[in-house]
């Protein structure tokens, strides 16, 4: 069940929805092509009216982002599409057989709909794979994938779907998601992906109230 914007602490309430009304009064100046104190102050009561009187569902904002990683992200980007782009013309203008394409579906570790949209699109812009579904509810995205024949080529591009996802998390990732994709990477005898002192503090947050859940479950059984 969706809660009620009653129910939201105020200052959570206006977190949520300045970055809405900053988005529609951009609109509204866009639209209108004037810049001046007149359209400015009545696209803000516009964009206040129409975030208040529809009740637009809460968005959840990114809570951190990490401005170094965000750059590393920038680069392994161009990277990607350098790189992928080179491998497709090869595997274009070769004389051998074309390889085959695959319909992968990669689950995210992270929860959150800002890391999924972001996953999505830039698989979407490194060439060689197309999204062609994306099922928010569990988090699971459908990329068609250029050669990816047989057990290995999936393997390789579901691979290359998690360094995409790990690079976008260390960017942009919340704790909690960080702990998804940390518990991920152990349960698969991987390294934490993130390991600060923070977030071992989060994680370790996280285990006490779950042993401290499991212990009332007991008790109540």
């Amino acid at each position: 069940m969706t809660p009620h914007y009653a129910a939201t602490k105020p200052t959570s309430r206006l977190r949520t929805f300045t970055p809405l009304v900053i988005v529609l009064l951009c609109v509204w100046l866009t639209l209108w092509r004037q810049f001046d104190v007149i359209s400015i102050v009545t696209g803000i009561v516009f964009s206040v009216l129409v975030v208040g009187m529809f009740q637009l569902p809460n968005v959840q904002l990114i809570e951190r982002v990490h401005p170094l990683w965000l750059i590393v992200l920038a680069g392994r980007v161009i990277g990607w599409v350098v790189l992928s782009s080179l491998e497709v013309a090869w595997l274009t203008v070769r004389p051998q057989p074309k390889p085959k394409a695959s319909i992968i579906a990669y689950r995210m570790r992270a929860r959150s709909d800002w890391l999924l949209t972001l996953a999505s699109l830039i698989n979407m812009f490194v060439p060689g794979s197309v999204v062609v579904d994306v099922d928010r509810t569990r988090g699971i995205i459908y990329l068609h994938q250029f050669a990816a024949e047989g057990p290995d080529g999936i393997a390789a591009a579901r691979r290359a779907a998690y360094r995409i996802e790990d690079a976008i998390a260390l960017a942009f990732a919340s704790h909690e998601d960080l702990h998804h994709i940390n518990r991920w990477r152990t349960e698969h005898e991987y390294p934490p992906l993130w390991a600060s002192r923070r977030q071992r503090a989060f994680e370790a947050a996280v285990e006490r109230d779950r042993l401290r859940h499991e212990t009332e479950w007991e008790e109540e059984s």
